[in-house]
């Protein structure tokens, strides 16, 4: 093969990776680290957009967060949602729901689940 024909595919293969690349890095940006700060397991967690009441699966399935335990989230975001809601149910039995309307998990890298010295369940992020 002629130096200019190995040139030109080594050129067209690496414009190719090149444009891959944006739609490898968009994937998945809505996951985040879900972290337990309170004194119980989280045994549930959901998200729904914030414009649902569809709270659809367990994304723990099965699993649970031990105290000062975290784990990472991942899901499928297909329909590129922006805003979401977060539901958090806990080995006490309690279920806590933050549905705000600027939860951009875009922008949110960890959740924190704690108790508040009230004996609220709460969630910060960053």
């Amino acid at each position: 093969m002629k130096r200019s024909t190995k040139k030109m595919l080594t050129g067209v293969l690496l414009l190719l990776v090149v444009m891959a690349l944006p739609g490898v890095a968009l994937a998945g940006s809505q996951d985040f680290t879900l972290i337990n700060r309170s004194p119980f397991r989280i045994v549930g967690f959901w998200v729904a957009p914030a414009n649902s009441d569809n709270w659809e699966e367990n994304l723990l399935e099965g699993d649970a967060v031990a105290p000062n335990g975290s784990i990472d989230i991942t899901f499928d975001n297909s329909n590129n949602v922006r805003w979401w809601n977060f539901r958090i149910k806990d080995s006490s039995g309690k279920v806590w729901r933050w549905e705000k309307q600027d939860y951009d998990l875009t922008k949110i890298s960890q959740i924190t689940y704690y108790y508040k010295q009230n004996g609220q369940g709460a969630i910060n992020y960053k």
